[in-house]
């Protein structure tokens, strides 16, 4: 449900603000609407503050260790603040040296192609009177040589021929890049390697221990982020001489709260009844067995607008049915099931509402693969007396002849949805001409739940479907747009009329997808199964493949029938259910001001 709200403005004298403002925070009630944009420089005082401590966190965060102690004597924010340049120089220079250590082992990697020797090993050869030189060429390039050329092969790899020329002539050479050798021997720069890495080892010691304040540095964010608040309401209230006011808005219920606030500390106010459903915050208040539904619409981060309708029972019931049904396999729900308690044991910290929502989920899909007959994809497994007498035929996943019969049935659950949806429209204009258009939509909408039928399940197309969809369009065509008047509506209406018929259709038909998907679950792992004992089972080896067969085979249906959740069971709740339900979930969620 979502909770009435009241506007109210409380005027308070300028010298009482601060006073105002801290007492308003302590209730916690009121979501603020700031009557000017905040600006300060205490403000920015603190947003520069929050920015540092902010910075230092993301630096330190790597090196934090939760198993190491935090530091025993609490650091202040000043002593945090100062310690932000040293921590950003010390992640820098640490940054210099792995680069540097990168290079060092590049050139290392140099000497693995052409051998550790020592550049001055070159040197010596020169004064000898001899000038190596060395290239990297293709095998195409090597074909073209001169084999007269005074040259030795080092290394053939990989289309590439490494050689060093030989000459007394310094100007000889081949007509290619020349390549270049490092100045320091491969020892040298091994040297050099380790001590690098003995200054990274110690610049990550100390950025460790600088990271045992990591809780504190975290505990001053929230502290500056509360203080950011505080000032951003108390400069955000609007000035008017000697008096400053403040507006927001407060559960209905809570408003008394308000009020005795405002007359303790002898100020004015004004209550009123949101204006601007776009500024007014959203707060959903439901019980408990509904409220485990919420996980999802915060997966999906969708909030009703203040006016919309909440729709979390009918998303609970719809999306529950929508689960089963695509799952489809009674196997899997039970592995959801006994997943799910050994997850929760586990893991008792946790919100409870996931691990609750996937029980009702889990127990829905094993309700549903019983009625079908669909254990783990396998058709011998329902035929065991006991899981046999659960069947409905006429829902059977392993019968040929029930196809339209299943998606019949889901035609008529997309009908009942989408009724639903109109209902709940028609409840809130009840008093108004307006919700008879909404009937004719209920109308028009098992007008073309028949005309599915027939053009889809083979049905037969009933006299009865014509009156729905006459009746229908009147009723639609007149009272869609009664305030302008209902023949001066009737402009209006047509214009969009004929394709919203027509997505009516498509609405409909869209709940196909219940019954395509689920019956791919089946496919996929009754072919699993197959492939897994199509050799039969006859030795230790062939058990061991036929197992893994159908561990990855499974594992991979169950990921797939996740992500088919995901886009069709949430999306004909999202979609179609909400569309018809002119639902645009532009909801601001309420954040009471230091609640």
């Amino acid at each position: 449900m979502i909770v009435r709200m009241k506007k109210i403005t409380i005027l308070v004298s300028e010298k009482d603000r601060e006073k105002f403002v801290s007492r308003l925070r302590k209730e916690g009630l009121l979501h603020v609407k700031h009557v000017q944009s905040p600006a300060h420089h205490e403000i920015t005082f603190i947003e520069d503050k929050i920015s540092v401590i902010n910075k230092m966190i993301n630096q330190l965060r790597p090196y934090y260790d939760p198993k190491l102690p935090d530091r025993r004597n609490p650091q202040r924010e000043r002593e945090h603040i100062n310690a932000a340049g040293a921590t950003t120089e010390e992640c820098r220079g640490k940054r210099e040296l792995e680069s540097g250590l990168k290079k060092i082992k590049k050139q290392m990697q140099w000497y693995d192609v052409w051998g550790k020797f020592s550049p001055e090993d070159l040197e010596k050869i020169k004064e000898a009177g001899l000038n190596v030189k060395i290239y990297v060429i293709t095998t195409h390039q090597y074909k073209d040589l001169d084999p007269g050329e005074n040259y030795r092969i080092i290394k053939k790899e990989k289309g590439y021929v490494y050689l060093a020329l030989i000459s007394k002539d310094p100007e000889e050479g081949l007509p290619v890049k020349e390549e270049t050798v490092p100045d320091k021997s491969y020892r040298q720069l091994e040297e050099a390697a380790k001590e690098t890495q003995k200054r990274i080892d110690a610049a990550a010691d100390g950025l460790r221990n600088r990271a045992r304040s990591f809780q504190q540095l975290k505990n001053t964010l929230a502290k500056l982020q509360k203080e950011l608040e505080f000032q951003n309401v108390k400069f955000g209230m609007k000035e008017e001489g000697r008096f400053s006011y403040i507006q927001g808005f407060c559960p209905e219920k809570k408003l008394p709260r308000i009020i005795s606030l405002a007359k303790k500390l002898k100020s004015g106010y004004l209550v009123e009844d949101p204006d601007d459903p776009d500024e007014t915050p959203t707060l959903i208040t439901n019980p408990k067995w509904i409220k485990i539904i919420n996980p999802v619409f915060q997966f999906m981060n969708t909030l009703p607008g203040y006016k919309e309708f909440d729709i979390s029972f009918p998303f609970l019931a719809f999306f529950s049915l929508f689960f089963a049904m695509l799952i489809g396999d009674a196997g899997y729900g039970v592995l959801f099931l006994v997943g799910t308690f050994i997850a929760r044991q586990r893991l008792k910290k946790l919100p409870w509402e996931p691990f609750f929502l996937m029980y009702l989920l889990s127990i829905g899909t094993i309700v549903w693969g019983a009625i079908t007959g669909t254990w783990f994809g396998a058709e011998k497994i329902q035929e065991l007396p006991f899981l046999h007498a659960l069947v409905i035929p006429n829902l059977s996943s392993f019968s040929d002849t029930n196809q339209d019969f299943i998606i019949h049935l889901c035609f008529i659950i997309g009908a009942v949805q989408l009724t639903l949806a109109h209902i709940m429209k028609a409840a809130r204009v009840i008093n108004s001409l307006k919700a008879l258009s909404d009937v004719g939509w209920i109308m028009i909408i098992w007008g073309m739940f028949f005309t599915a039928g027939t053009l889809i399940a083979g049905k037969h197309f009933p006299s009865l479907a014509v009156w729905l969809f006459a009746v229908g369009l009147v009723l639609t065509l007149f009272f869609s747009n009664p305030e302008k008047g209902i023949l001066k509506g009737i402009p209006v209406t047509l214009v969009n009329l004929p394709l919203s018929v027509i997505g009516s259709f498509s609405d409909i038909v869209s709940y196909i997808r219940l019954f395509a998907v689920g019956m791919a679950t089946v496919i996929v792992a009754e072919s699993f199964n197959n492939m897994a004992l199509a050799g039969g089972i006859n030795s230790i080896l062939s058990g061991l493949i036929a197992a893994l067969i159908l561990f990855f085979g499974h594992m991979l249906n169950i990921i797939l029938g996740f992500m088919a959740v995901i886009v069709h069971g949430v999306r004909l709740n999202m979609l179609e259910f909400s569309g018809h339900l002119g639902m645009e979930w532009s909801g601001k969620k309420y954040k009471p001001f230091g609640g």
